[in-house]
């Protein structure tokens, strides 16, 4: 059975993510290259530079990140840098001045993986989402979501569109343009749907199996000490987003969010030149 898993690329210089990219994967989507051994398959995406959101929900659905600095460095690198330490994730550092970053980085968690480049691999965990990025009518077809999935999903599935609550059922998958039973965790995939419109569920950010909770609130989250204060901000995890507002110890969501996730919770009001990582929170119901 076909199973993934998810690598983001972030720099402050987009010629340096695509090349290390190109050193994993062969582009075969956009910001999106992909390596296929035998039964796994993983996907490389880099996204767009000084996009926050676009970082954060990269990094979101990932199991590893790999992170490219410059000796020189910017508010954009000191961004990136705070963007990995707060997804949690396992990565490979790679500044051009190695001492220079673990000097100024001491106090972050990933200043312990400064490397030279290095293949590693993270097993995508279960957690009852598929990630959707684009929904579309296919002639013949029908409705298809590409997406990652990050649980596994097989043919017949019952799922849950979310934000808008409506049940589908998995009619088709397909990995690389080929038609699979079933996937694991961390997988690229092309989904057909049966059983709705694409108007129906326009604004689709994800698929969730039965029983899997969702939070309105996000309680107990971490806010680093380089955020400002901030009213709103924007909450992601697993690759879903909605608004969050701040009240003291909880933030309140205008969307529910799946738990036994990762948030990422990002201040785009920050001031400019300044990191708008705020925090992160580990999801629970």
């Amino acid at each position: 059975m076909i199973k993934g898993t998810v690598v983001t690329v972030l720099s402050s210089n987009e010629a340096e993510a695509i090349k290390l990219a190109e050193l994993m994967g062969k582009r075969s989507e956009e910001r999106i290259y992909y390596r296929k051994r035998d039964e796994l398959v993983k996907s490389i995406l880099v996204p767009p530079v000084n996009r926050i959101i676009d970082e954060a929900v990269a990094l979101s659905i990932s199991s590893v990140f790999y992170l490219k600095v410059p000796s020189e460095l910017t508010w954009i690198d000191g961004e990136l840098a705070l963007l990995a330490e707060a997804s949690g994730l396992r990565g490979v550092v790679m500044p051009d001045d190695a001492d220079g970053f673990r000097r100024v980085f001491r106090e972050l968690r990933i200043s312990n993986y400064v490397s030279e480049f290095t293949e590693i691999d993270a097993d995508a965990e279960d957690v009852g989402v598929v990630y959707v990025d684009r929904a579309f009518n296919v002639k013949g077809v029908g409705l298809v979501v590409l997406g990652f999935a990050l649980t596994q999903v097989s043919v017949h599935d019952k799922l849950m569109a979310l934000p808008m609550m409506k049940e589908v059922e998995v009619r088709s998958i397909q990995v690389l343009d080929e038609d699979q039973d079933s996937v694991l965790p961390g997988t690229r995939v092309g989904l057909a749907l049966r059983n709705v419109r694409l108007e129906e569920i326009e604004g689709i950010q994800a698929l969730i199996k039965p029983g899997v909770k969702l939070t309105s609130e996000v309680k107990d989250f971490v806010k680093l000490k380089y955020a400002h204060d901030a009213e709103l901000v924007h909450v992601i995890a697993c690759g879903v987003r909605t608004m969050g507002k701040v009240n003291e110890s909880v933030i309140s969501l205008k969307d529910k969010l799946p738990v036994n996730c990762r948030a990422l919770i990002i201040n785009v009001n920050a001031k400019p030149k300044t990191p708008r990582i705020y925090g992160y929170a580990d999801l629970k119901a």
